[in-house]
């Protein structure tokens, strides 16, 4: 039953991977089913009677041959097409210096045949009146095809090529066999050119077109439906984490409904979970739109290849998009692994911190390293993986990636020096996560900013304070750190009590406050010993100033220093004891020079004219 349940989960989460699966099967079906491969090698002889082309996708997979093949041949050749198909391969002469200078090369041989070809392909030709043969020339010993065929008004008979001894060379046989092999293979192409010309056969190839376009159609809908989803999905997942970055910002404020406080470790386990869940929607979203560009592009491949008008655009797009398909898929493929890593390495430390039973402090602790390397161990990896995409792209392009890579040792020196402070930041946030000096998730305070540890890798360390300022430190410039939620927390609270109360009466309540809150709960779970008394620790003009030391779970010290500061305010109201207040005393030495100096002011300063108001009499 655990097995089924857990099945029934997988299948649940994973349901848009199975549907992406099971799309780019269909679409690979539909290319496949009555696809007809032409593969044009001339080494393969057809048969004498060559099959009528039937209407349906119609693949030339020779024009991708290229792709695959980066070694240079030693003898210069070239593809000879028609209507995009590719036939035969011939050896092409090489422009001269001469030619290159002038900028006027000799017209290629393989543009020859090709006109030749088409323009065969276009005339009205009885299909069974054409033959192709080969006759040897008497001046230079090689075979020429030539190419016999009626018109329905007289018989026509055109020279098509000559199959030179490089011909032969490039395909090892002797020119007058190879002569022979290539006119079986012209003439079932240029039939099966005619065939394709008719009208039944264009019907046939419109309704095809339509079904391609029907089906991209649908298949592009559906995809947009499962995008929707994920995209809602996604939102969730936003708000999630935005929600629990929140509540890490303010761990004193975070409770669950039952109203006791959720200690750290939760909310950061909950965190790395969110932001696998998130790696995963990001994977499955980059497919569906990776899918949708292959199915529009494949598509309008395919009706490209339908009709023998447009089917030589197929290798022109073929030689253009080369490069660039190549350099998309390098990167496409880095962006999936570096995505797959990251959810990969947030498994991983999630699967240890499921594993780890430690006391509540040691587990918290090892929470939050695992969250800060998890963060360092992803950031690293990424570099290395588009590094290496980089390096890979450049070759593709054609620049040679040794010399380069020999060079980086020595521009690397020359960097070094430039970039003293990353590399200190570098080392520094290094030894930083090796001591153990703080994580994700602490709260720090560097020189005169505080905050909590949002954000960590090598270089820098991000903190929110409790404006929500996003505060960005060089890891080089931290040298000393206080960190405030490492392993445990102290509330150090001091009362000033007012100097005629009653001192033993205000320590006894003092403490009775505090034994009676670390019972309580749920603020005994946030107490972690028993809470201690220093008595008094300094006497000025405020009064009597009582010191109390209470040690809580971390980032807990500001939550219970609140409760209690609230308890004992009513326990004091309650026995009558005042609190600290500031006193002055002003003493006088004689009140009547006092008086007599008022009197002399009085009359300095009173205007001329002015008359003195008579004295009240005093009894």
């Amino acid at each position: 039953m655990v097995n089924d349940l857990r099945t029934k989960l997988w299948r649940r989460r994973n349901s848009p991977i199975l549907a992406i699966a099971f799309m780019v099967v269909s679409v690979l079906l539909i290319i496949l089913t009555n696809s007809q491969i032409a593969l044009g090698q001339a080494s393969r002889s057809p048969t004498t009677e060559p099959p009528s082309p039937k209407p349906g996708l119609q693949i030339d997979t020779s024009v991708l041959g290229g792709w695959f093949s980066n070694s240079p041949p030693s003898i210069a050749r070239e593809d000879v097409r028609l209507d995009g198909r590719k036939l035969f391969m011939i050896a092409t002469p090489q422009l001269t210096e001469s030619n290159q200078a002038n900028q006027t090369p000799n017209p290629l041989r393989v543009d020859i045949i090709e006109e030749r070809l088409q323009s065969l392909a276009q005339r009205k030709f009885d299909p069974d009146t054409l033959r192709v043969f080969s006759d040897l020339d008497r001046s230079s010993r090689q075979p020429i095809l030539y190419v016999r065929y009626s018109d329905g008004k007289s018989e026509q008979q055109d020279e098509l090529m000559t199959v030179t001894d490089l011909d032969a060379q490039l395909h090892a046989t002797d020119s007058e066999a190879l002569a022979t092999e290539l006119a079986q293979v012209i003439e079932a192409a240029l039939i099966r050119a005619r065939q394709e010309r008719q009208p039944a056969f264009l019907k046939q190839q419109v309704i095809w077109a339509a079904g391609i376009l029907i089906t991209m159609m649908l298949s592009s809908l559906l995809i947009f439906t499962v995008q929707r989803r994920l995209k809602h999905q996604r939102s969730q997942l936003k708000a999630r984490g935005q929600a629990n970055q929140q509540q890490l910002s303010h761990p004193v404020d975070a409770t669950d409904t039952a109203g006791t406080p959720r200690i750290s470790t939760a909310l950061l386990q909950q965190q790395m979970d969110n932001r696998q869940k998130k790696g995963v929607n990001d994977i499955q979203r980059r497919l569906l739109q990776f899918l949708q560009l292959v199915i529009w592009i494949g598509g309008s491949f395919l009706m490209l290849g339908l009709f023998p008008y447009s089917r030589w655009l197929q290798a022109i797009a073929i030689s253009w998009l080369e490069i660039p398909v190549k350099i998309f898929g390098i990167f496409l493929g880095s962006y999936l692994l570096v995505r797959f890593s990251e959810v990969l390495i947030d498994r991983f430390f999630l699967v240890l911190q499921d594993s780890t039973s430690f006391a509540p402090e040691v587990s918290q602790r090892t929470v939050l390293r695992f969250s800060t390397f998890s963060r360092v161990g992803k950031s690293i990896l990424a570099l290395l993986i588009v590094g290496s995409a980089v390096i890979t792209a450049l070759s593709v392009v054609g620049v040679q990636v040794g010399p380069l890579l020999a060079g980086a040792g020595i521009i690397g020196l020359a960097v070094s020096f430039a970039s003293q402070s990353l590399i200190k930041d570098m080392i520094n946030g290094f030894l930083i996560l090796l001591e153990d000096q703080y994580g994700v998730g602490d709260v720090i305070i560097v020189g005169d900013v505080s905050g909590l540890v949002e954000n960590m890798n090598l270089r820098i360390t991000q903190l929110r304070n409790e404006e929500g300022r996003l505060i960005t430190i060089p890891n080089s410039s931290i040298a000393i750190v206080q960190n405030l939620s490492k392993e445990w927390a102290r509330v150090d609270l001091q009362v000033s009590v007012a100097y005629h109360a009653n001192m033993d009466q205000a320590l006894a309540v003092i403490e009775a406050v505090a034994q009676e809150m670390s019972g309580d709960r749920p603020w005994k779970d946030l107490i972690l010993e028993k809470p201690l008394l220093l008595g008094i620790d300094k006497l000025d003009h405020m009064g009597a100033t009582i010191r109390l030391w209470i040690k809580t779970q971390p980032l807990k010290q500001w939550e219970v220093a609140r409760e209690y500061r609230r308890r004992l305010k009513l326990a004091f109201d309650q026995a009558g004891i005042p609190i600290g207040i500031p006193q002055q005393s002003l003493s006088v030495s004689n009140p009547a020079e006092l008086e007599d100096e008022l009197d002399a002011l009085t009359k300095k300063h009173r205007p001329s004219g002015e008359v003195k108001p008579p004295s009240t009499p005093t009894s």
